[in-house]
């Protein structure tokens, strides 16, 4: 169960934070979050949670994402992604080479 609360920032701070999160393709929440579990619990063992920031992160594939956190499908990890509010991880760098050459074919096609 998530629970909002509210925490004050210097401007300059929350700025700083929101780009660095941007280049790391994940959240304000999720950073927050990592940070305050390594102050309350160093030195817990990985968690069903541990599975979905690292598929968020990319480091973990699609099929075993879902087996580790126990889920039904694709379709129940994107809703356990956005409950956790991360983000979706990107296509490794040669899909998404292969997507940008086949683009530039399809546009000078065209």
């Amino acid at each position: 169960m998530l629970k909002h609360t509210t925490i004050n920032l210097p401007e300059e701070l929350l700025a700083r934070v929101e780009t660095y999160a941007a280049e790391k393709r994940t959240t304000v929440t999720a950073i927050v979050r990592e940070h305050l579990e390594a102050i309350v619990e160093p030195r817990r063992a990985p968690t069903d949670h541990d599975a979905l920031l690292a598929y968020s992160k990319g480091l973990l594939s699609r099929r075993e994402a879902v087996r580790r956190l126990g889920l039904r499908d694709y379709a129940s990890l994107l809703v356990a992604l956005g409950d956790a509010d991360l983000p979706l991880p990107l296509p490794p760098a040669h899909e998404l080479e292969e997507q940008a050459t086949t683009f530039v074919k399809l546009w000078r096609m065209g």
